[in-house]
């Protein structure tokens, strides 16, 4: 049992990693600029095509990350200066029908240009698995603990991009006006900040970060257009777990969310052995569970875990 309860986590930290990533982008633009954007998973599904299509030109595959992640932030600040800085007088609710209809014009778009077909992606971490044997004494089955190296690398890569950019917007200046900006809009403006530059900056990066997630699971799910829904979905959880104006709790969010379902999976496959349900994939679970987390944090703690104030928005 301990080692299956191991073996979860092993599986779920590589997903929580990217789920904490895609968090990390959805929170910095809601707590920076506002604004809840519900295009952030097509936004960084563009990004990813730009660069397929860069490596499918010149095979380089450096050049392609760095075009793809470029033309992220070229979107995310396009999204900005474009259209929210000239809708800024509308409700909340207003902006977020605006990222909805962003959504689909970005799916659209997608098909349009680079049609249905799944497009393959290189791996861009190659790795043996490793293979841990627990002692006697807590793994008396002697069942080994296998850990993905390739999935390894990737997370580590995730944490590692994702607390870069939250310690960028911590220590640098242009994230401290950014954060300052989120604090107090007025306040920020009155001590000479450009308010109007720290939504830029956020929706940049934000975007830009989206575009890593999908790069990162792109060797596995393919290019496509809907390659990134999930990710948001699951990205929207991990910044309502740790808190959506937080995005470093959005990081530890993802982390915990990752692990948090594969062991409810493990739970619900031991549930249906006992009940003799074999018909029935506890995978299939995953989703639901992600709905339910999303309401009982909601009501239980509308700040999040590590979220210090709510601002009423979400």
């Amino acid at each position: 049992m301990l080692v299956s309860i191991l073996q979860s986590i092993a599986f779920g930290l590589p997903q929580g990693a990217l789920y904490g990533l895609m968090g990390f982008g959805i929170s910095l633009i809601f707590g920076t600029s506002g604004v809840t954007n519900f295009a952030q998973g097509n936004s960084g599904m563009v990004g990813v095509f730009c660069g397929w299509s860069v490596l499918a030109l010149t095979k380089n595959l450096p050049l392609a990350l760095v075009s793809g992640v470029a033309a992220g932030a070229l979107l995310g600040v396009g999204i900005d200066r474009v259209l929210m800085k000239q809708v800024k007088t509308l409700s909340h609710g207003g902006m977020l029908i605006i990222t909805l209809g962003l959504l689909m014009i970005f799916d659209g778009m997608a098909l349009i240009i680079w049609g249905t077909e799944p497009l393959l992606f290189p791996q861009l971490f190659k790795a043996p698995p490793i293979i841990i044997t627990l002692p006697l004494a807590v793994n008396p089955e002697e069942i080994p603990l296998i850990i993905s190296g390739s999935d390894l690398r990737t997370a580590v890569a995730a944490i590692v991009i994702s607390l870069s950019a939250v310690a960028f917007f911590r220590w640098s200046k242009p994230g401290l006006a950014a954060r300052a900006k989120s604090q107090d809009a007025a306040g920020a403006r009155a001590v000479g900040i450009n308010v109007a530059a720290a939504d830029t900056l956020a929706w940049g990066v934000g975007v830009a970060a989206a575009v890593v997630a999908g790069f990162l699971i792109a060797p596995k799910s393919t290019v496509m257009p809907s390659m990134l829904v999930n990710l948001q979905l699951y990205g929207f959880t991990a910044a309502v777990f740790g808190g959506f104006a937080s995005p470093l709790g959005a990081v530890i969010g993802g982390l915990l969310l990752g692990v948090i379902e594969k062991l409810v999976v493990l739970g619900l496959n031991l549930l249906f052995g006992v009940l003799g349900v074999y018909a029935v994939n506890a995978v299939d679970f995953q989703l639901s569970v992600v709905l339910v987390i999303i309401i009982v944090t909601l009501t239980i703690r509308p700040t999040g875990l590590f979220a210090s104030r709510f601002k009423g928005k979400v």
